[in-house]
C-alpha cells in the first residue's frame, strides 16, 4: 500500500509544486515508484514536469467529475496523474455531488496499489478539492516560506486540518518545511528561527530549503532541478528532507 503525501499550504508561493517535484523526483532515484498527483487547477506541477495539458485523453477532472480513468504520465523516472484548466470549475461542481469529498479518495484507491509513494499537490486555497486532497492523504506536508507574515497564516491551517479529521480520523502532520530561506538576509533568517521556535514544540519543523535560482529554471525548463543544475548546492536540501521523511 502507497504512502500517500498531500503537500498543503491554504497560501501560495511558498515552493510548494517545487517541492512536490524535486522530493518526488529523488525518492524515484532512490528506487521508489512514484505517482505525483496534480490537484492545483493552476496546473502547475503538470507544467514543471513538462507534460502537455491539452493532450490528456482524461485529467484529474475527469477522474473526479465524470469518473473517468485517468490519464497517467511518465517523464523523469516517476509517474504522473496531470491536471488542466478544466480544474477550476471543479470547486463549484462538486458542490452538488453526493459524497464529494471522498471523490479524490476513490480514485487513490484504484491505483495506489502500484506505488510506493504518492504525493498530491494541492490547490493553495481551503476549498472542495483540497478537502479531497486531505480526505485522500494519510500525511500532511506543511511548505511554510520563511517569512513572518507566511508564519501567521498557519493557525488557519491548522483549523483546517483538525475540522478534514472528521473525515479521515488517521491523517496526521508529518511535519513542516521552512522554505525560500535565504541566509544572507537577516529577517530571513530570523523567520526561520520564529518558525522553528513556535512550531517546533509540537510538530517536526523539517531543514529548510534554500531559495535558489536554479528551482526556478528547472520550472521554466520543465524538469526537476537534479537533472537542470546536478551540482546545485539547493539539491542537498531535497536529500536531506527526503532522509528524514524515510525515517
Amino acid at each position: 500500500m502507497a504512502r500517500i503525501l498531500a503537500v498543503f499550504n491554504q497560501a501560495g508561493g511558498v515552493g510548494k509544486t517545487t517541492l512536490t517535484r524535486d522530493l518526488g523526483f529523488e525518492f524515484a532515484t532512490r528506487g521508489s515508484r512514484v505517482l505525483l498527483i496534480d490537484a492545483d487547477p493552476q496546473a502547475s506541477l503538470t507544467e514543471f514536469l513538462g507534460v502537455d495539458a491539452d493532450s490528456l485523453e482524461a485529467s484529474l477532472f475527469d477522474a473526479l467529475l465524470h469518473d473517468a480513468v485517468p490519464t497517467i504520465v511518465r517523464v523523469h523516472g516517476l509517474d504522473v496523474l496531470p491536471s488542466s484548466i478544466d480544474l477550476a470549475a471543479a470547486d463549484f461542481l462538486l458542490a452538488a455531488e453526493i459524497g464529494r469529498e471522498l471523490k479524490l479518495r476513490q480514485v487513490v484507491e484504484k491505483i495506489s496499489a502500484s506505488y510506493d509513494l504518492i504525493f498530491i499537490d494541492a490547490p493553495p486555497s481551503l476549498g472542495n478539492i483540497s478537502i479531497n486532497v486531505l480526505v485522500a492523504a494519510d500525511e500532511i506536508l506543511i511548505p511554510v516560506q520563511c517569512e513572518i507574515k507566511a508564519l501567521r497564516g498557519t493557525r488557519h491551517l491548522f483549523d483546517t486540518i483538525d475540522r478534514v479529521r472528521t473525515l479521515n480520523p488517521k491523517l496526521k502532520i508529518a511535519g513542516v518545511v521552512p522554505t525560500l530561506l535565504d541566509r544572507r538576509t537577516r529577517l530571513n533568517t530570523e523567520s526561520y528561527e520564529v518558525l522553528k521556535n513556535r512550531l517546533g514544540d509540537r510538530l517536526t519543523v523539517f531543514a529548510p530549503i534554500r531559495r535558489g535560482v536554479a528551482f526556478a529554471e528547472a520550472s521554466a525548463h520543465g524538469v526537476p532541478v537534479h537533472k537542470h543544475a546536478p551540482t546545485y548546492d539547493g539539491i542537498a536540501d531535497i536529500r536531506a528532507l527526503a532522509d528524514a521523511l524515510e525515517i
